[in-house]
């Protein structure tokens, strides 16, 4: 059967909409910290509480894991792109979930295969993908809200 096509609805233009581009250099330095920060932590502070040796290893495997998959994350996101105002919060949730996704199904997967002491590894993991997102979150969205307050004191007329 075919659709007659006045019937079909037409696309909105979208050619109105403006473009938004990601800090990359400060998204870039923000995943070194975030993946220097937990490391560095789980290489130093085992050995300052007495854990065992490989407390720290696998800290610092499980959090090296979530820096790998965050820096995918952000190549992901492209950041050296513009994207449109109403594609890059969608684009920057997926990426997101896409983590919050892989990181699981990863270290499930490096767990299987080596059997590390659950608790440096997990609790490696999870610092890492908390740090990440304390770093991310609000370099991202202080660079969207900088943008969008630009892009409305230019659609805003000046008074005479």
């Amino acid at each position: 059967m075919k659709v007659p096509t006045d019937l079909i609805e037409k696309a909105p233009r979208r050619d109105d909409e403006p473009l938004y581009r990601l800090p990359g250099l400060t998204l870039l330095l923000g995943w070194i910290a975030s993946t220097a920060i937990p490391v560095l932590g789980w290489w130093f502070l085992p050995a300052a509480f007495g854990a065992a040796p490989d407390w720290a290893t696998w800290g610092v495997v499980g959090a090296a894991l979530v820096g790998v998959i965050g820096g995918l994350g952000l190549l992901a996101l492209t950041p050296w792109r513009p994207k449109r105002s109403g594609d890059l919060p969608t684009l920057w949730l997926a990426v997101t979930t896409g983590r919050i996704l892989l990181i699981p199904a990863a270290a499930f997967l490096l767990y299987s295969a080596t059997h590390p002491p659950d608790k440096p590894y997990v609790l490696g993991l999870a610092s890492a993908g908390l740090v990440l997102l304390a770093i991310e979150v609000p370099l991202i969205a202080r660079a969207m809200l900088r943008q969008i307050a630009l892009e409305e004191q230019r659609q805003t007329p000046s008074a005479p």
